[in-house]
């Protein structure tokens, strides 16, 4: 999902100096480690799937929202011009149920103005988590 920065390193098994954590295809595991990073303190923690795959994150997500805890989930491939994969990776109501929930910011960004703007307001935001919504492909600016 291109959320990895230049200047950024990888947490591994025997070096735990890294600043990004891989956590595979692992919805549920990433956004419950993310609230737990969250309840700690001293980070911000951002997770990315395909935005289909938000509903196996759900609960995780649902809790962080309950709790009013600050995370940020990156959900891309939001159908625009999306088909490929069939169905199974084709978003329909997931949007509409993110902004259902309580305590849940979300953002659907047009272009990189809006990009910005979202992700500021994600990161000054402290008392819940948001969820910040991007196309697979390049849109018109």
């Amino acid at each position: 999902n291109l959320t990895m920065w230049s200047g950024s390193k990888s947490l591994e098994a025997n070096d735990f100096s890294g600043n990004y954590i891989h956590y595979g295809v692992r919805e549920f595991g990433m956004t419950a480690i993310m609230n737990g990073i969250a309840l700690h303190g001293g980070f911000v923690p951002y997770g990315a799937t395909f935005l289909m795959f938000m509903e196996y994150a759900r609960n995780a997500m649902r809790m962080a929202a309950l709790m009013k805890i600050q995370n940020i989930q990156v959900y891309t491939h939001d159908s625009i011009g999306l088909g490929e994969d069939g169905p199974t990776h084709q978003p329909v109501e997931q949007m509409a149920s993110l902004r259902l929930t309580p305590n849940m910011n979300t953002w659907r960004p047009c272009d990189q103005v809006e990009s910005a703007v979202a992700w500021k307001l994600a990161i000054e935001r402290k008392d819940a988590p948001t969820a910040l919504i991007f196309s697979r492909q390049n849109l018109a600016q």
